[in-house]
């Protein structure tokens, strides 16, 4: 018994740990993260986006990954009509409710580290053509042709006095995948925190 509590004072009285946390992240599509997530034929690379995650990495900047909204939305094998195609599948109203309900559940989520001081970099989107997660960019924010889970969180961010910064991430051509992590890259080093000197 005297040991134990002997115990807890020793740790009692250490000083604290600092805390390393970069307190800045992004938010990412799931398959960004786990390639296994996209449709048959749409994977780019095995397993993850690994050259996203290492400018993360070296920018000390944390991932928050969203669920997939095609998988929320229509299931793993993305159930549709035959002859339909993932975008008019999504274009239902169950499915635009599950989308929604997914946007503002994700929404919520970050809401909770921005009301702890947390800065959110950038929403990291996807590919042109995906039905839920393409980022095309118009006059006021994303436009029409943008994936409809994408288009719904804007939407949520801005009921709430929010405009986050949405970034495409086109991994599935080279030259594109190139000139999105160049820009991922400026925007981390934007405002980075200083490292203390040894």
């Amino acid at each position: 018994m005297p040991t134990r509590l002997l115990k807890r004072v020793k740790r009692w009285l250490r000083p604290p740990r600092p805390d390393a946390r970069g307190r800045r992240f992004v938010a990412v599509i799931e398959c960004i993260l786990n390639q296994n997530a996209r449709d048959d034929g749409a994977a780019c690379s095995p397993a993850m986006n690994f050259r996203l995650l290492e400018l993360c990495h070296t920018h000390g900047v944390g991932v928050l990954q969203m669920p997939c909204p095609e998988i929320h939305a229509l299931g793993f094998a993305r159930q549709r009509a035959p002859g339909e195609n993932i975008r008019a599948a999504l274009n239902t109203e169950t499915c635009i409710e599950r989308c929604a309900a997914l946007a503002h559940d994700v929404t919520e989520r970050i809401e909770v580290y921005l009301a702890q001081g947390y800065e959110l970099v950038a929403i990291l989107g996807g590919n042109p053509e995906s039905p839920g997660c393409a980022i095309h960019h118009g006059s006021d924010g994303l436009c029409e042709c943008s994936g409809l889970f994408m288009r719904q969180l804007q939407a949520e961010f801005r009921q709430r006095g929010r405009d986050p910064r949405f970034l495409a991430i086109r991994d599935h051509a080279p030259e594109l995948h190139q000139i999105d992590l160049e820009s991922l890259e400026r925007l981390l080093a934007l405002n980075q925190p200083e490292k203390e000197s040894p």
